[in-house]
């Protein structure tokens, strides 16, 4: 029982370090690259020092999108060190089984797991959010602000002119129907504030209401309270593209909007595609399983760091295809967004099981 905590510990520092040293290498690459392509978009007001900031504000974004492949280099090249060495041959020849040390190999990937989601959760949203404000040379709190904005509410369609996330809106345009979509009234305000939840106030408005008569009574108001489900941390979430909000903004956010309206489907791709990164980490990882113990265990290194990079490159261009092509085809986005993390698991599993 002792040997074998002893090579389970040495399997998953292996890969683990493998896998962190991948990452490193990667997201430095990425950085670099990035850098030198934001050079080729210098211009007045945005200078190299600009452009350094805004990749290093984005860099956290950068190691979040490439820590799958990361995890699958890395896996690849930890088990391809042990089996260049006769470790994995010595320790299936003492009894330990292929999928006891895929297990090893997926513990040490879920230390790039809790990475990913502290990235996408807490860190993510703000750093992409002072990028984009370098570049624009705009505050967060601009960044915030909306310029024409649609809702409805039921029978009530509202329009915002403008919108910040200080609970500020202007021109603001309001028309309710009935049941059978006929003219209720309208409802006109220069300004509002927001009061707490659902409650906002406008200012200088002017009121028509359509009698049962069909003729209309109109009533100006200085000021005059509005029942309004936009909150101002929603007003700051609509400036915002989905891939960029935390998990757990993507659920209030739709949770919202499916309360008062219909969510957007490119809000639900982007929830699904966050909450199937985790899965699709540790599919890469039973691939790269397969490569060292399967078909290629025959083959060099750099032959399968090559056929890993074009696994993790197909995977990956599948995915973002079926992904967007949910948005027109499918009910939920859930569906194309895992049809590929199971395609890499029943054949990672199916070469494992081949090699067993």
């Amino acid at each position: 029982m002792l040997a074998r905590r002893i090579v389970a510990k040495h399997v998953t520092k292996t890969t683990a370090l493998a896998m962190l040293g991948a990452t490193a290498v990667l997201a430095g690459l990425q950085v670099l690259f990035t850098y030198l392509g934001e050079l080729g978009s210098l211009k007045e007001g945005y200078n190299a020092w600009n452009a350094l900031q805004y990749v290093l504000w984005n860099s956290p974004n950068y190691l979040y999108e490439i820590l799958p492949i990361s995890a699958l280099i890395g896996a690849v090249l930890g088990l391809g060190t042990l089996a260049s060495n006769s470790e994995l041959i010595v320790m299936r020849s003492v009894g330990i089984s292929l999928w006891r040390i895929v297990g090893w190999v997926i513990r040490s990937a879920l230390i790039l797991v809790v990475l990913s989601f502290a990235l996408s959760e807490w860190v993510i949203p703000h750093t992409n959010e002072q990028a984009k404000s370098v570049k624009s040379h705009r505050t967060a709190a601009e960044l915030g602000e909306v310029k024409g904005y649609w809702s409805r509410e039921g029978q009530r369609f509202i329009y915002i002119d403008y919108a910040n996330s200080q609970g500020q809106i202007k021109d603001v345009q309001v028309v309710d129907f009935d049941d059978n979509y006929r003219l209720r009234g309208t409802l006109d305000a220069e300004q509002g504030n927001f009061i707490k939840d659902g409650a906002w106030t406008l200012q200088n408005s002017i009121q028509m209401d359509m009698l049962n008569t069909g003729d209309a009574v109109t009533k100006q108001n200085a000021e005059q309270p509005l029942s309004l489900a936009l909150q101002p941390k929603y007003v700051h979430m609509v400036t915002i593209d989905p891939e960029d909000l935390s998990p757990s903004q993507l659920v209030s956010f739709m949770s919202y909007m499916n309360e008062y309206s219909q969510v957007p489907k490119t809000y639900q791709l982007a929830f699904w595609q966050k909450f199937g990164s985790p899965f699709a980490l540790i599919a890469l990882v039973v691939i790269a399983c397969s490569f060292i113990f399967g078909p290629l265990r025959q083959q060099s290194m750099g032959f399968r760091l090559v056929i890993a990079l074009f696994a993790g490159l197909g995977f990956f261009y599948l995915q973002d295809f079926l992904g967007y092509a949910s948005l027109v085809y499918s009910p939920s986005p859930a569906w194309f967004v895992f049809v590929p993390i199971i395609l890499m698991f029943a054949v990672g599993g199916y070469l494992l099981h081949r090699a067993r």
